[in-house]
């Protein structure tokens, strides 16, 4: 079985100091992780890297792959906690391709099922904020201990320097990772390895998706337009076909699906369309024979419609 192809990586803090401290030792990478902030229970407050802005300006000045994490409390606020990363994001800037994640590895006095919840709303107001899914990283023992049973949907960053580069334990509830810490002991430079063949895939992975291309889409409608987009950027387009039923067209994995009819029954007007969460989202329409309102829903982004 050929070899799962991986990007070489680093992770870097003020432990490492600026780009001259560390990147000889690195050699040859292709991405770093570079932490941003870190939102300390009281006395201590708010924690910004020194050495940010030089890691992240060096990156980019490189071409190289950039991932900006947080180190989360969960003793605090989810709404500071981001606020505060949020003003570093916006004093460095954050590209399309670039990554965003989430550094859990303590409790602060908390339950499993406390850490567990407040992590899965921090996760979810960084995703809508930022319209990119955040990784998630953190140890074997700490999620096998419950703390991260609600986060299976974002990508897993683990650290497990027991196991060779690219062949990580993965932990309940993930199914599979997306980087992986594999050393912490060369020198004082953490190591990693990102599950994708390219940068350009790392970035299509972990960066802000793509919005719909805009050409012509073909269609053969007869009313207006309606459209919803969800925070990936699926996008569905929907009108009133003119063999009378309601007909949409999905804007996903980078293309557009052909226009299919959607409505049970025939239409007459255009559609209404209502999105919200990650996937959820309504279409009204009213039936040509009765003239009531029928709704139809969908909880995978437009895939299907009942």
């Amino acid at each position: 079985m050929a070899a799962t192809k991986v990007l070489h990586g680093v992770d870097v803090a003020s432990f490492q100091g600026a780009p001259g401290n560390w990147s000889t030792e690195a050699g040859k990478i292709s991405f770093a992780a570079v932490k941003f902030t870190e939102l300390q229970p009281a006395p201590a407050g708010p924690y910004v890297n020194p050495d940010a802005a030089a890691d992240w300006a060096y990156l980019h000045q490189h071409k190289l792959g950039r991932i900006a994490y947080l180190f989360a409390h969960p003793s605090t606020g989810v709404t500071a906690t981001v606020n505060l990363f949020a003003r570093q994001v916006t004093k460095l800037g954050l590209a399309d391709a670039d990554g965003i994640a989430v550094d859990l590895e303590v409790t602060d006095g908390r339950s499993p099922s406390a850490v567990d919840t407040w992590a899965a709303g921090l996760m979810a107001a960084l995703e809508k904020k930022y319209h990119r899914k955040p990784l998630l990283y953190t140890f074997l023992s700490f999620a096998e201990a419950g703390n991260c049973n609600k986060l299976g949907k974002y990508p897993l960053w683990i650290s497990n320097p027991s196991r060779p580069a690219g062949q990580p334990q993965v932990p309940a509830p993930w199914k599979t990772w997306a980087l992986h810490q594999y050393s912490t002991t060369s020198g004082k430079l953490d190591r990693d390895v990102a599950k994708y063949p390219s940068l350009a895939a790392m970035a299509r992975a972990l960066g802000k998706p793509e919005g719909p291309e805009m050409k012509n889409i073909g269609g053969s409608l007869s009313s207006d337009l309606t459209s919803v987009r969800w925070p990936d950027s699926v996008t569905v387009v929907a009108g009133l076909g003119t063999d009378g039923f309601v007909q949409a067209a999905r804007w996903a994995s980078g293309k557009w699906s052909a226009w299919k009819n959607i409505s049970p029954t025939k239409a007459k007007g255009a559609p209404g369309l209502l999105a919200w969460g990650t996937a959820d989202g309504r279409l009204y329409y009213t039936e040509a024979s009765s003239g009531n309102v029928i709704v139809l829903a969908t909880t995978n982004g437009g895939k299907t419609w009942t």
